[in-house]
């Protein structure tokens, strides 16, 4: 007798679950928001509604027929959907800056955020419930051979009030969404009965079958690399700077020696800091004296902390150390230090733990956050006595905009992002450029592009391109920019070896 007292005891306990997870977040949203505070829910909160109210049935359905493997199966599925909309939904507000998000709020915590809440709730409940639950048999044996368990009051009050709950959420969802195809809003206008103020919209359906992929507006393919060549960028290389978005050439830059840099891997980048040159390949790091001759290297290990995704610059950072930047916008500063901790670097460096130091005194990892560029590669860094800047590529996903932003040296804190003004042909854009390299001289950027081999003068002050400069279409794979007075250098990598040009 005493387990059929607990089945019982259970059954109302999974009531009483699927009556608050109707009444409280479905019930609120649809009564108190809707109809008395005139909140509608976007497409994205309807289906976070219509998953509570899904777990919410198939509970009572439990109390109604019994325990059954395939309602609890049901449940976690349906759970696990609703956990993946709801994170999908905040994940669009996360980043948002202070009191700023969509919808009302309930205790500081916008609704769609509380979607997670629930969700997660429903797994904790369901996990403790099933902890302390009777006997399988028990529950069986409470059905006493029918097909389905009997109302109580307490049942049956809860399963009408569900009811009632549910029936008017189809009628909210009627006037404000509307029928299929119709899906609802994005940024859905006030609840309102007046025909006048009721949108139907098909506009959710537009791009939904494009591209199909999980990492969505992420999915962002590797930019184009001297050691791995961008092949789903849907990007063509052309040499000729005469097809260049720009109206005019202003200067034509001419060879004048071409000299082979005796490093084996493909070189990312170059350039000349305190006395040596330093360049990058992939992970890895060469010290070159004046005969290009190695001197030192390192390798990092790009998975420790903050990954760092291939190296595409290394500039001078404080008094003698270095930072160096990953296309996704990750950096390390470090120095060198022939009395390295080994064990303390490790961390850092495959090779070159002895000889360099990336933990303590100021230097480390870190990550940058930015605004226009975030779905956006780097490959093109550079500073001034202030401020370092980096500069986007442009991807499988954009294709037309081009950003510098600019980030202060000493907190590595984004100050600024900008889209320079240029004279461009009609239908051109900047983001037909690939700048894989920039140079700061005498006030101004200079911002090498691999494609359509055009140098653009940026004027920082005004955010403008000044002058525009073409350079020999016998560089094939520009990758690296430093100039000296009126000295320009080009390192490129082509037909298996990296080269240095000298133009002027």
């Amino acid at each position: 007798m005493n387990e059929i007292k607990q089945a019982k005891l259970f059954y109302n306990l999974i009531c009483l679950a699927a009556l608050l997870i109707i009444l409280l977040p479905v019930g609120i949203a649809n009564i108190i928001f809707g109809y008395v505070l005139g909140d509608s829910p976007c497409y994205l909160c309807w289906g976070q509604r219509e998953s509570m109210i899904f777990i919410g049935v198939i509970a009572l359905f439990i109390v109604r027929y019994g325990l059954k493997a395939k309602y609890i199966a049901a449940i976690l599925i349906i759970t696990a959907f609703g956990l993946y909309q709801s994170f999908a939904h905040f994940g669009n507000h996360a980043m948002r800056d202070l009191d700023q998000g969509f919808s009302l709020a309930v205790f500081g915590i916008h609704t769609y955020f509380w979607a997670e809440v629930v969700f997660w709730a429903v797994i904790v409940l369901l996990g403790i419930m099933f902890f302390f639950a009777p006997k399988l048999s028990s529950l069986e044996n409470e059905l006493r051979g029918e097909k389905f368990r009997k109302f109580s009051g307490f049942t049956l009050t809860s399963f009408v009030i569900c009811g009632f709950i549910i029936a008017s959420n189809i009628f909210q969802a009627f006037v404000s969404t509307g029928i299929p195809p119709y899906l609802g809003q994005g940024d859905p206008v006030r609840f309102s009965l007046n025909p006048k103020y009721i949108i139907w919209s098909t506009d959710g359906w537009k791009g939904n079958w494009q591209n199909l992929s999980f990492l969505g507006k992420r999915d962002v393919k590797s930019p184009d690399y001297a050691f791995a060549p961008a092949t789903k960028l849907g990007i063509s290389f052309n040499n000729n700077s005469n097809e260049s978005p720009f109206k005019n050439i202003d200067k034509q830059l001419k060879i004048t020696v071409s000299s082979a840099i005796g490093i084996d891997k493909p070189l990312n980048s170059l350039n000349y800091i305190n006395g040596e040159w330093v360049a990058s390949s992939k992970f890895n790091i060469y010290f070159l004296d004046n005969d290009f001759k190695q001197s030192d290297y390192l390798q990092i290990d790009p998975y420790f902390s903050a990954t760092i995704d291939p190296i595409i610059g290394v500039i001078p950072y404080l008094e003698d150390k270095f930072m160096l930047m990953g296309s996704n916008k990750t950096l390390l500063r470090f120095g060198k230090n022939p009395n390295a901790n080994e064990a303390l670097q490790y961390a850092d460096f495959i090779e070159g733990a002895s000889r360099f130091e990336g933990q303590g005194n100021g230097l480390g990892r870190g990550r940058l956050d930015t605004i226009r560029s975030k779905f956006h590669h780097t490959m093109g860094m550079t500073r001034d006595s202030k401020y370092f800047y980096l500069s986007t590529v442009p991807n499988n996903k954009d294709k037309k905009n081009f950003v510098i932003s600019k980030f202060l040296l000493n907190d590595r804190t984004l100050s600024a992002e900008f889209t320079p003004k240029a004279n461009l042909k009609d239908d051109r854009n900047l983001g037909e450029l690939y700048v894989t390299s920039m140079f700061y001289h005498n006030g101004l950027i200079y911002a090498l592009s691999k494609n359509y081999n055009v140098i653009a003068e940026i004027d920082i002050k005004n955010e403008e391109i000044t002058n525009i400069i073409s350079f020999p279409s016998e560089i094939t794979n520009a990758r690296a920019l430093i100039i000296d007075n009126d000295t320009f250098k080009i390192m490129s990598y082509q037909n298996g070896e990296n080269r240095l040009y000298t133009l002027k």
